[in-house]
């Protein structure tokens, strides 16, 4: 085995614990500033994180997490009038352009879970209707809100793509906080004639944020926005190919801060710069690959003791890529910002069918020399549960080694960390026996 089955509770964890048993009582009895020791933590580790990082990380992951940090939980939250509620596909560079920030789901409620103090919000969601099987990520920022913990924001943001529970949630949240909603359609067909319908409707986000806040877009600003995120693009796309053909010494974090980066940090002078500092930092490695490589498909569970001791700064196992930090890599042109966009929703592996999205998969798995590809299927997500069977089969006849890891991403009562312990070392036993 690769790591001993039970380990003891590190004191760090411990810490964690108690202070998720003191948030629960705060978030009860004093809702109102329950946050404020939750963001002084947050803030403490965005400063750990850029003072000290993880000496054996690549230094641009302690960046990025200081910036994941301070502009997808603090900010928000200190500035809620400044800040929209957006799901995660949602185009942010106008937000950007106009001096806003943005908070969604798959980032606060991971933090929450982190910090061990996401119990109180999942019980006040489920007590207030939100049923069991509802995504986690969801049903967690539903409980900070109608707790009172989490602050009023400006406005709601969301799009159709990709998942079945933002549909819901975010209207949700919309009429609890009285606040004005606007929605982005976008039709699975791909077409031009979807990507100027997609367009259109991101005018239209814009001249709501306007109405709304009072603030002017200056086309210019939205220009310098896309052209931050065709920059990121490009250098991310060469990080992946100096990744194909190098090792790291690597947390699960990691991904997650780039697939936040790449959706709610796109269009920011800070997720180009992560993206300039992987290239840099990367290609000072030598070349060689010598762990086994995976291929994550879906979110990172990246609090869950029983997964971090096996993938986690680990000399024989590693994640190469996640599919959640790639599907924005998109060509984009500040000379035509709005229809970059809309395209890069409308062709979005996302926007399709599963085999659209498992396709993308087995190619990035060919790209970085993948050993074997993960599935976490996230409870409560529909489509990726749904598309389980689909990717067995279709991953068998790839010939590419698969797992089917079912978990959730930020409820740590809904797991069974032995099980899943199991068959995370099984797997990674099984690519070492195909040397």
């Amino acid at each position: 085995m690769m790591v001993k089955a039970f380990p003891e509770v590190s004191p760090t964890k411990k810490v964690r614990i108690v202070f998720g048993k003191i948030m629960y009582k705060w978030s009860k009895n004093s809702p109102q500033t329950a946050f404020k020791p939750l963001n002084l933590a947050f803030s403490a580790v965005a400063k750990k994180n850029r003072v000290f990082g993880n000496k054996k990380l690549l230094p641009a992951r302690a960046y990025i997490g200081d910036k994941v940090t301070k502009m997808s939980v603090v900010r928000p939250v200190r500035h809620s009038r400044e800040a929209a509620l957006v799901n995660i596909f949602l185009p942010c560079e106008p937000l950007h352009a106009m001096g806003l920030c943005a908070v969604v789901p798959e980032a606060i409620s991971c933090y929450m879970t982190s910090a061990v103090a996401e119990r109180y919000f999942v019980e006040t969601a489920e007590n207030g209707g939100v049923p069991e099987t509802f995504c986690s990520y969801h049903k967690i920022m539903i409980g900070l809100a109608e707790s009172g913990v989490l602050p009023r924001p400006a406005f709601v943001l969301n799009t159709s793509l990709a998942c079945d529970a933002n549909q819901v949630s975010f209207r949700r949240l919309a009429q609890f906080y009285d606040v004005p909603q606007y929605y982005i359609d976008v039709p699975s067909s791909r077409s031009e004639e979807a990507v100027q319908y997609v367009a259109d409707q991101i005018r239209g986000m814009t001249d709501f944020i306007t109405e709304h806040t009072g603030r002017k877009l200056e086309e210019e600003k939205l220009r310098q926005a896309v052209k931050y995120s065709r920059m990121t693009v490009e250098n991310y796309e060469k990080y992946l190919d100096l990744r194909a053909e190098r090792s790291l010494c690597d947390e699960m974090t990691s991904e997650l801060y780039s697939a936040v980066a790449n959706h709610v940090l796109m269009g920011s002078a800070q997720a180009y710069e992560y993206s300039r500092r992987l290239v840099e930092q990367t290609a000072k490695i030598p070349a060689g690959r010598t762990r086994k490589r995976i291929v994550w498909m879906h979110t990172l569970p990246n609090w869950q003791d029983a997964l971090k001791d096996v993938l986690d700064l680990n000399d024989r196992v590693e994640i190469v890529a996640c599919d959640m930090a790639c599907d924005n890599l998109q060509p984009m042109d500040e000379n035509h910002p709005y229809e970059s966009l809309a395209r890069r929703l409308v062709n979005n592996f996302f926007n399709g069918t599963a085999l659209d999205r498992l396709e993308y998969t087995a190619s990035l798995a060919r790209r970085l020399h993948a050993d074997g590809v993960v599935m976490f299927c996230h409870w409560g997500c529909k489509q990726t549960l749904g598309a389980a069977a689909i990717a067995a089969d279709f991953f068998r006849e790839k010939g590419i080694p698969a797992l089917i890891l079912d978990g959730d991403g930020c409820d740590s009562a809904n797991v069974s960390d032995g099980q899943m312990r199991t068959r995370m070392e099984a797997f990674v036993e099984q690519l070492e026996g195909g040397k």
